[in-house]
């Protein structure tokens, strides 16, 4: 079955890839682990695509590169985890997909996927935290995106302990980020960086409907209007200033 698979991913062209066991992550709030959604989950498993060197360090219109990317990206690798899904459910296993980046929960003022998609690729072993808040690799660095998902199939363990990719002189990230959202201990407001690294003129304009935001909720509006082609990204600074994506 792990050989299967790896079959899909490597047609699919995606190399990077780890196998772990659910854990308990003392960072991660409870209602955001593994068995929340499967409560007979033991194993997990992520992967990973690169964005290419040449978005991040284009002349011009690297914003608009890095968001069309990532858009066609996110769908791709949530394909391959719906996919993925259904060929472990088809040898009797219970599985759910990790979705690259919709939909999101917030939580005590802090954004949050369903699952903690950066802190389970490291369990995994694809890379490493890095201060940026993002998960580094030794070979693409931090351009790295994600995708994933959990099942109650006992798939045979990959995961070995990233090195920190970080050099511990190294504070660009912090130093160059616009809304300050990454402080020196490399702990980053997702709050601060969300509300400035994205563009939704659509969800702007529903937020100050009083009636359809008491109606719907904030979750709900930005899950809706918020998803996929609606939204535009409008910062990737941390991306482009790290010495590990040179």
């Amino acid at each position: 079955m792990k050989n299967e698979i790896i079959s899909i991913l490597g047609n699919r062209g995606i190399s990077l890839f780890g196998i772990s066991e659910p854990k308990e992550l003392a960072e991660v709030p409870a209602q955001f682990s593994a068995q929340s959604i499967l409560k007979d989950c033991r194993s997990v498993l992520c992967y990973a695509v690169p964005i290419p060197k040449g978005i991040l360090h284009a002349e011009a219109n690297c914003s608009p590169l890095f968001w069309r990317f990532s858009n066609i990206t996110y769908r791709f690798l949530d394909t391959v985890s719906n996919e993925i899904c259904t060929v472990l459910e088809a040898h009797g296993h219970l599985a759910a997909p990790i979705y690259s980046c919709f939909p999101w929960k917030v939580w005590e003022k802090k954004f949050y996927g369903l699952l903690p998609l950066a802190h389970l690729a490291q369990e995994c072993g694809i890379g490493k935290l890095t201060r940026s808040g993002l998960v580094g690799n030794a070979r693409f660095g931090t351009r790295l995106l994600l995708g994933g998902l959990i099942t109650s199939a006992a798939l045979e363990l990959t995961a070995t302990a990233p090195e920190q990719p970080c050099p511990s002189d190294c504070f660009l990230c912090r130093q160059s980020c616009p809304p300050a959202a990454i402080d020196q201990d490399g702990r980053v407001d997702h709050n601060l960086c969300v509300r400035y690294s994205g563009a939704n003129p659509l969800l702007t304009h529903l937020l100050a409907d009083r009636e359809i935001k008491a109606k719907f909720g904030f979750d709900t509006l930005l899950n809706t209007v918020g998803v996929d082609d609606h939204g535009m990204y409008t910062c990737s600074r941390c991306l482009e200033v790290c010495p590990l994506n040179r």
